[in-house]
């Protein structure tokens, strides 16, 4: 009996330990600029510095904490039209708590 009531003690700890473990975690997800039809392009900005603090604004305003932005420039994703939705090749990286993940797919971010 007491072995019995032990293994169910350590079985629901284990269980809520690994249930809780979502919430620690991070996923990444990928934007790629556009000329002028990020949803954050109101804000403006030149610099790669400035759109990274613009998005991260924007997130903020969505309730998404943002935990890391960075940014790579992937030449295939370099589009020349002069069109709103034309890439720049400029792709943001982001990450944000695993719990956001719903919400950020919604905003159209890849992973």
């Amino acid at each position: 009996m007491k072995i019995n009531l032990f293994l169910l003690v350590v079985l629901s700890v284990t269980i809520s330990l690994s249930s809780c473990k979502k919430d620690d975690e991070s996923t990444t997800f990928y934007w790629d600029e556009t000329s002028c039809a990020d949803p954050w392009d109101q804000y403006g900005g030149d610099t790669a510095e400035e759109r990274m603090a613009y998005l991260e604004d924007f997130l903020d305003d969505e309730k998404i904490k943002v935990q890391d932005i960075s940014f790579k420039i992937d030449p295939n994703k370099v589009q020349t039209c002069e069109a709103c939705h034309c890439t720049t090749g400029k792709v943001f990286k982001v990450n944000v708590p695993w719990a956001d993940k719903r919400r950020m797919k919604k905003l159209n971010f890849y992973q």
